[in-house]
């Protein structure tokens, strides 16, 4: 695999929302949920893909959101003061905004659910 982290990136992204949607269409136990026309089975797919990127989205935005936290009375203890603390909590921000967008794993889930909903919608207008 390549080094270039903007390839692996999205490359990963895309394989693992293609291996998911794939998955859904065949892995699926359409025979257990009743499921024996082939427009039952499309939509169960097409729901499954829409469900799974937007749980994605979400979970990807719950791991950006708790990057924001404040400074507690655990991190004052450990620094010795609230100025101290303060200080530390910037210096984490700063050397989290440094790895960038292409490292992170909480817009990773965020951009392969963004793919999943794109390949629902591409899905939804070729099977009408």
């Amino acid at each position: 695999m390549t080094s270039n982290p903007v390839v692996r990136f999205w490359g990963s992204a895309v394989i693992a929302a293609a291996l998911l949607a794939l998955a859904a269409a065949f892995l699926l136990p359409y025979e257990w949920l009743g499921m024996v026309m082939p427009g039952e089975r499309r939509r169960a797919w097409l729901l499954t893909m829409w469900t799974g990127g937007v749980f994605c989205i979400l979970f990807g935005i719950s791991t950006l959101l708790g990057t924001f936290r404040g400074v507690g009375v655990r991190e004052v203890a450990d620094a010795g003061s609230v100025a101290e603390a303060v200080e530390k909590d910037r210096e984490a921000v700063r050397e989290a905004r440094l790895t960038g967008f292409h490292e992170n794993f909480g817009w990773w889930l965020v951009s392969m659910g963004v793919i999943l909903v794109l390949a629902y919608f591409v899905a939804w207008l070729a099977l009408r």
